[in-house]
């Protein structure tokens, strides 16, 4: 196990050749990570997360050894790995679809990675020791009495089809076969080792990538979206069993997902990403509750949280043409310098409540209700009392409890909680955060 570090990772991909200059230059300002910095803890489960094309992949692909870096240092525990092969780099990566090899069996897929390590030789005895399993040498056999390699091949090829207890097993097969059967009860799939990979559920397709990882212990897995391809149930499952298989392996894990809903359950720490740069790293609630920018809050949440154009006048006033209503005094120092400026006031849908017609509420008009038995989502306008709906009427969502059934139309006032309100400049996104005015 160790830690992973990204020091100023920076990769862009060359144009190609026969593409016009034009295409060049995009090509040569295209930088799919910039400024990247990043410490993983030694055991700790750090989620990647943004949206499709922020970059997030590739990081992970960098780290593995699959992709070439433009710029900037990987390192892994003391070991600066950026020339490394893949095989050398001591990391075990689970993919999107799984990539099983269909003509091999359960247990030989789990299998794989532990033959091909024995045969290179390099890092063979690190790793068994790391997994608790003992050298050849604690097998009886002595590196004095060892059979040469010749020897032992021919003996495996013409016994493979004798009955089982006729067959000659050799002291490594062994090591192998105690680390597969070790990780199969770990997954639970102890039934499925003789299976081919066709005669699985896309479940116990997800376990076996899983196995194949564990069982090389290596000092990183890497997982690329693992989950997308099943469905909400199994999904759900799989999740909670990857996180308890990570606390009791304790191996640095770095998780890539698009699913704030993933990232929010499964991370220690969950860093934000988009076009290529790290919006935010901090843990799940922190994410939540002070969100950096306008991205961060907007991506973590679901529903997505409610951005509103509203007026700050000093001391404490916000206005909107529908409404208007005074801060608590925290905010009186963080906002004094946008005194009669506009700001973008954000509230989560969880933050807004039903109440009764107010200047300080917000009149709106239902656009949807979506009951989830236990919520329901209203889309509503911001819209003058006794108006028609706009087409071009501020859009809100608002999540509440489904004990009061509405009708699309119904007009609705809501009032905001004071305590959860944030605020954005107009012209950086950037968070604003309130301070004690002692």
């Amino acid at each position: 196990m160790a830690q992973v570090i990204l020091e100023n990772v920076y990769k862009s991909f060359s144009p190609r050749k026969g593409e016009s200059n034009a295409a060049q230059e995009r090509a040569d300002n295209l930088n799919v990570l910039r400024r990247i910095n990043l410490t993983i803890a030694d055991g700790e489960f750090m989620v990647l997360v943004g949206p499709s094309g922020c970059g997030k992949s590739t990081l992970l692909r960098l780290i593995a050894g699959l992709e070439t870096l433009t710029g900037g240092n990987i390192l892994v525990g003391d070991r600066l790995i950026n020339d490394l092969p893949p095989k050398e780099r001591d990391i075990a990566m689970v993919f999107q679809n799984y990539a099983l090899y269909p003509h091999m069996t359960v247990y030989d897929n789990i299998a794989f990675g532990l033959r091909r390590r024995g045969r290179q030789g390099a890092g063979e005895q690190g790793s068994q020791r790391r997994a608790g399993v003992p050298p050849v040498e604690a097998t009886g056999v002595s590196r004095g009495d060892k059979m040469p390699n010749w020897a032992e091949n021919l003996l495996v090829g013409g016994t493979k089809n004798l009955p089982k207890g006729l067959r000659y097993i050799s002291p490594k097969e062994k090591l192998i076969e105690t680390q597969v059967r070790s990780v199969a009860q770990l997954l639970q799939i102890e039934m499925l080792l003789n299976r081919l990979p066709k005669q699985l559920s896309g479940g116990q397709r997800q376990r076996v990538a899983l196995g194949r990882a564990i069982a090389r212990n290596p000092q990183v897995f890497l997982m690329d979206e693992p989950l997308s391809n099943l469905d909400a149930k199994l999904r759900a499952e799989t999740r909670a069993q990857i996180v308890k298989l990570q606390r009791q392996l304790g191996t640095t894990t770095i998780y890539v997902t698009h699913d704030q809903t993933e990232a929010m359950t499964m991370g220690d720490r969950i860093a934000i990403m988009n076009q290529g740069q790290i919006q935010q790293l901090a843990s799940p609630l922190e994410l939540y509750n002070r969100p950096a920018n306008r991205f961060v809050a907007e991506f973590i949440g679901s529903p997505p949280m409610n951005f509103i154009p509203v007026e700050f006048h000093a001391p404490l006033l916000i206005s909107h043409s529908l409404f208007r209503f005074t801060l608590p005094e925290i905010w009186g120092k963080a906002l004094q310098k946008y005194d009669k400026q506009t700001l973008i006031l954000g509230i989560r849908p969880e933050h807004l409540n039903l109440s009764l017609p107010a200047t300080k509420n917000l009149p709106v008009k239902v656009d949807l209700v979506e009951n989830l038995g236990n919520d329901a989502f209203l889309s509503v306008r911001l819209t003058e009392p006794d108006s028609p709906i706009s087409s071009s009427a501020p859009y809100l969502q608002v999540r509440i409890p489904t004990d009061r059934q509405l009708s699309v139309g119904e007009q609705l006032w809501l009032s905001l909680n004071p305590e959860k309100i944030h605020f954005f400049d107009p012209e950086t996104d950037l968070a604003i955060f309130p301070t004690n005015n002692s």
